[in-house]
């Protein structure tokens, strides 16, 4: 599929012919809408979306991207392709990929840490304002990451390694295809029933967090497939197989949670 993509996009090729990897798309975040959903003059292309499929979408700076070019993820990450119209013709591009986004809490950069942070509130609010509500709450994992202090630069215990981690997510990976998807964030509807039903504790919790407006209709059924990966990854360390439990849903809550830098987000949308 990748290679199919590439080339219709008229993207040079490895000289095997063949895209064997997954690929990985960082686009700049001047990008336009159209480079980010695909279209332009002429033959229709696909844009940075589509050439993510199978792969990864890394968007840098999420703050910078221009709001048009950030909503134009929002339908194709709901359905898997993107669709592109004009006035005669329309286009169907796939649209199967990771993304991911990074932004620094403030315009300078400084922000969450002590001292330094240059920006006023309303340059701050204009700033998280850019990234709406409904294409925040279609990430399933919101991450507040801390910055390090010097201790833990300078004498930091060294983590697991990527092949450690990486035969762990194999393993999930290989339950996922068991229950005949590719991976649990494919789960849904009937199939998301099935595979990840709740004990009562657990459903209380989702209960609660619903009243609460912490998660939204559909970002319940994404919160609901993350449980299901962190169950996964305790069943293979010894824990016996069940429902979710209350652990496995407040942890993906944790995973979910408002960023402290972009409270006032609505998850509707």
């Amino acid at each position: 599929m990748a290679t199919r993509v590439h080339s219709a996009a008229g993207e040079p090729l490895p000289s095997g012919g063949l895209i064997t990897l997954p690929p990985l798309r960082a686009p700049h975040h001047g990008l336009a809408s159209v480079a980010m959903g695909g279209g332009g003059t002429g033959t229709m292309r696909p844009g940075e979306i589509s050439l993510a499929t199978g792969g990864v979408l890394f968007l840098d700076e999420l703050g910078e991207f221009q709001p048009s070019a950030l909503d134009a993820l929002r339908q194709p990450l709901e359905e898997g392709v993107v669709r592109v119209s004009r006035a005669h013709s329309a286009v169907t591009f796939p649209a199967q990929f990771l993304l991911v986004g990074a932004m620094n809490p403030c315009p300078c950069g400084f922000g969450g840490g002590p001292g330094f942070c240059r920006c006023s509130e309303s340059s701050r609010a204009r700033y998280h304002r850019r990234v709406s509500g409904p294409l925040l709450d279609r990430f399933d994992l919101r991450i507040d990451v801390q910055r390090p202090t010097a201790d833990e630069l300078l004498r930091g215990k060294p983590g697991e390694t990527s092949a450690t981690v990486a035969a762990r997510v194999a393993e999930v990976r290989a339950r996922a295809v068991a229950r005949g998807v590719s991976a649990n964030a494919a789960l849904s509807g009937p199939i998301l029933e099935r595979h990840a039903p709740l004990e009562d504790e657990a459903a209380s919790v989702l209960e609660r967090a619903l009243r609460d407006g912490r998660i939204s209709a559909r970002g319940l059924s994404r919160l609901r497939s993350v449980a299901r990966t962190i169950a996964d990854l305790d069943e293979i360390d010894g824990a016996p197989a069940g429902p979710l439990r209350r652990r496995h849903v407040t942890l993906a809550l944790a995973l979910r949670a408002t960023l402290p830098a972009l409270e006032g987000w609505t998850n509707v949308g």
